[in-house]
């Protein structure tokens, strides 16, 4: 199921028409006047061999494995999100939901965080795309770089989507440590390079990630269709306490999150996400203090 601004929606759905994944989309219009808009889409998936798209209503949330929530076309300030996403997780707990929240939009670590808090639904069943597409987009820049084929490497993205944090003392090529790779291997690709890459990729950051979103979540959901299981940084409750969403690494799995050991990071790498958990966790008290004031 995909719910979100009506623009968005048809852009993710118009991609899924493309990719023709074995899955049945359910669109949930937030709007009656909506729903008509969408038929174009329902028509075109005629022609895929394996997707099938329909307008659903509320009582398809009995049987949804995924439902995406995806942004706004004209996004709400955060906590008029956080007060429709409180309306809408009532919506779909008494329509019998218990599949998967997956916050594919801007603010997606804050909004698992607030899923969680108002359903108390299982840690595994949320989560949120978080550093995982600018992940993918650093994969491919560094491949290209480096003159190597992208299943050669492995990079790890930490943080916050709007804020990542790029660990290279968890970078691998092959199975060879990338600084121990770039101290040995003949090339115009340096240490040095690496400061670079991290900037263009915070700059990148701040930019739309609306499409490298979609894609990220299609090419994610057609591994776990076909039943794999890969390790990837998206934004989940941390640990034994789960009071905030932070993107870091673990086993993704058809049935959801997976915890798996903690990430080690360099003295450098730790400190800017630890940096990066206190911003959050100071929005997450704004927004709190809000909510209890009843603003929102």
């Amino acid at each position: 199921m995909i719910r979100g601004g009506f623009q968005q929606v048809q852009a993710l759905v118009q991609q899924l028409l493309i990719a023709d994944l074995a899955v049945e989309c359910v669109v949930v219009p937030q709007t009656p006047e909506e729903a008509p808009g969408y038929q174009a889409i329902v028509t075109a998936s005629a022609l895929c061999r394996q997707l099938t798209v329909r307008i659903g209503t509320t009582a398809d949330y009995r049987t949804a494995t995924w439902l995406v929530l995806v942004d706004a076309d004209d996004p709400l300030p955060l906590p008029d999100q956080v007060t429709a996403l409180r309306r809408l997780t009532s919506q779909i707990l008494e329509s019998g939901f218990q599949g998967q929240m997956i916050f594919a939009g801007q603010h997606d670590a804050i909004l698992t965080t607030f899923a969680w808090k108002f359903s108390g639904a299982a840690l595994n069943k949320l989560w949120g795309l978080g550093t995982y597409p600018l992940n993918q987009l650093l994969t491919h820049r560094l491949a290209e770089r480096l003159g190597v084929g992208v299943d050669m490497i492995q990079t790890t993205v930490v943080g916050q989507a709007l804020a990542p944090v790029v660990a290279w003392s968890r970078t691998y090529v092959g199975p060879t440590p990338l600084l121990m790779y770039l101290a040995n291997a003949d090339a115009k690709f340096g240490a040095d390079d690496l400061g670079k890459m991290a900037s263009w990729l915070q700059r990148e950051s701040q930019a739309s990630q609306a499409t490298l979103r979609r894609m990220a979540l299609i090419r994610l959901l057609a591994r776990l269709l076909v039943q794999q299981a890969p390790i990837i940084s998206v934004s989940h409750l941390q640990g034994d306490q789960p009071t905030l969403a932070m993107a870091t690494p673990v086993l993704m799995t058809p049935q959801g999150t997976q915890p798996i050991t903690k990430l080690a990071l360099s003295e450098d790498e730790q400190r800017a996400y630890g940096e990066q958990v206190t911003a959050l966790q100071t929005t997450m008290t704004q927004l709190e203090e809000h909510r209890m004031e009843g603003k929102g």
